[in-house]
């Protein structure tokens, strides 16, 4: 019987990735992504419309980061064109995967194989097989439907707070997602953009009630900036606050806060010109009976932008290895 310990990572995009990257290095862990699948930006965009599949850039940031496979193949799937009509912006790996769901005949078997091939250490699933598309709610009651949208923050909604978050058409859990999460020891949900990363995975009908039932003590990741859109100018509390209206109020049980708000002076401004900024920690020693812990978390390194990502990418990102220790220090403790 093996006595590694079970640890899921629920979310998507380049937090999960930072997550996943650090956990690979401790092999006594059994590691399980959940990604959401609500994502209709970008490539993910040109895969919904033009292909009639679900998004895979989550899924294939997933395999990247699990992956045993140093070298030229992982290198490869992170590969983004930057030149050619309709394929510019397009990452092989995602074109990969849509090719062999079309040779597979399953987006699932394509997922599966794709992992095989690059060695994943784990197992990734899509918190949903369905399609969906999210519904943001805000102050003033405006409605913006969309992932993407949601995400870059423009007009009247930019520095709104959004009230509620919801799912068109409704979706359920997967079998994988929900097995994964009853059976976990940790939970692990975060960092990444609160509503579209995170509370998408908590909308998806059944995962709430299974992380509630799940024996597993959840630990929540607590972003780095705040951004346009979704945070603007938000505090811990808040953060904690608004995932508490998808989450039952015994949830989360750690609390995992960056300790070390210093920035660099050029990048400092740049978030500033964004109406961005660190993210305050105004906790008490302890919200809702959850444990706070403080711990120094920021990356030293700046990610270079890759051509042909018309996409905004966070500059101030987790270190792999600082989050990885800090979760394992408390899966320890449990």
């Amino acid at each position: 019987m093996s006595n590694r310990k079970k640890v899921v990572v629920i979310g998507g995009g380049t937090g999960t990735f930072t997550v996943l990257k650090g956990l690979r290095a401790h092999s006594n862990l059994d590691i399980t992504a959940v990604v959401t699948m609500a994502d209709d930006g970008g490539s993910n965009r040109v895969l919904r419309d033009q292909f009639g599949l679900l998004p895979t850039s989550g899924i294939r940031q997933c395999i990247v980061a699990l992956s045993e496979k140093e070298g030229l193949l992982r290198e490869l799937f992170s590969y983004r064109y930057h030149k050619g009509t309709g394929i510019s912006g397009m990452t092989f790996g995602n074109l990969f995967m849509a090719a062999l769901s079309d040779i597979t005949g399953s987006q699932k078997d394509s997922i599966e194989e794709t992992c095989k091939l690059l060695g994943v250490r784990g197992n990734i699933y899509p918190v949903s097989y369905e399609n969906t598309s999210l519904v943001a709610t805000y102050e003033d009651g405006t409605e913006v439907l969309g992932e993407h949208d949601i995400d870059i923050a423009s007009g009247k909604t930019a520095k709104q707070r959004i009230t509620n978050l919801r799912a068109i058409p409704k979706i359920s859990i997967s079998e994988e997602a929900k097995n994964a999460i009853g059976q976990a020891d940790l939970i692990v949900l975060g960092p990444g953009d609160l509503y579209t990363n995170t509370i998408a995975n908590l909308i998806v009908t059944g995962v709430r009630e299974v992380i509630q039932k799940s024996p597993a003590k959840l630990v929540f990741v607590m972003n780095l900036m705040s951004t346009l859109g979704e945070t603007y100018n938000y505090k811990a509390s808040d953060y904690l606050d608004d995932l508490s209206q998808y989450l039952d109020p015994d949830r989360p049980n750690h609390i995992l806060i960056n300790s070390d708000t210093t920035l660099p002076n050029d990048i400092a401004k740049k978030y500033a010109s964004e109406d961005s900024r660190s993210v305050p920690d105004n906790l008490d020693d302890t919200w809702h009976q959850a444990n706070i812990i403080r711990t120094p978390l920021i990356s030293s390194i700046t990610p270079e932008i890759q051509k042909g990502d018309t996409v905004s990418r966070s500059l101030v990102r987790h270190d792999s290895d600082l989050l990885a220790s800090a979760i394992v220090s408390l899966l320890q403790s449990t």
